[in-house]
C-alpha cells in the first residue's frame, strides 16, 4: 500500500495542451486496438478522426477543460485529465454532470496511487462547481483502470460490448 498521495490539478498551458493533443492520438489509436474496434493499421487515422475537434482546438471553446496532474509535493507532472460536458443521452439532470474523457497517469507513475489522487482531485473540482454525478467509459481490456474507478465508488451504468459507462454521485446521502 502507497502513502496517500495528493495532486493539483493546474490548467493546461498552449504547449502542454499541444502534447497532450499528440499523445491521445497515440494512446486512443493503442486502445482502439485493445478492444479490437479497429485494426493496428487503421487505428492512428480512426483516432485522428474521431479526436479531430480535440486537435483541431475545438472543445475547449465548447466547455471541455483540460488540466494537467502534478504532485502536489514535488509538483511533479504525473498525468492529464479532460472534462467534458455530459452528453445529453445522459437525459435529465446531464447538465449538473460532467464527463471524465480521459485520465491518464504518465507511465512512470502508475500504480503507485496517483490514478486514486487524480479521481480526488476530479470529484473536488466537480463539487465546487455544483456537479452531482461524473461519468466515464472505460474498455473492457482495462481491468487495472476499471477497478480503479469501482473502487473509488464508480458504478457501472451500462455496458457494451467492448466497453461500459460508469458513474458515480457526488455528494450522495442515504
Amino acid at each position: 500500500m502507497h502513502a496517500e498521495r495528493l495532486v493539483q490539478l493546474t490548467p493546461m498551458t498552449e504547449l502542454e495542451y499541444a502534447e497532450f493533443t499528440r499523445t491521445q492520438v497515440i494512446e486512443y489509436a493503442r486502445q482502439l486496438t485493445l478492444a479490437g474496434e479497429s485494426s493496428e493499421l487503421e487505428s492512428t487515422a480512426v483516432a485522428r478522426e474521431r479526436l479531430n475537434d480535440l486537435l483541431t482546438d475545438r472543445v475547449r471553446t465548447a466547455g471541455h477543460t483540460f488540466f494537467a496532474a502534478r504532485a502536489a509535493d514535488r509538483a511533479t507532472h504525473v498525468g492529464w485529465v479532460w472534462l467534458s460536458p455530459a452528453p445529453a443521452f445522459l437525459g435529465p439532470g446531464h447538465e449538473r454532470t460532467l464527463w471524465i474523457s480521459q485520465l491518464t497517469v504518465d507511465e512512470p507513475h502508475r500504480r503507485l496511487g496517483f490514478g486514486r489522487a487524480i479521481l480526488r482531485a476530479i470529484e473536488q473540482y466537480a463539487v465546487t462547481r455544483g456537479t452531482e454525478q461524473l461519468w466515464l467509459r472505460v474498455f473492457d481490456w482495462n481491468a487495472v483502470a476499471r477497478r480503479l474507478y469501482e473502487s473509488s465508488g464508480f458504478e457501472l451504468a451500462t455496458q457494451f460490448a467492448t466497453d461500459a459507462h460508469l458513474r458515480k454521485y457526488l455528494n450522495r446521502t442515504g
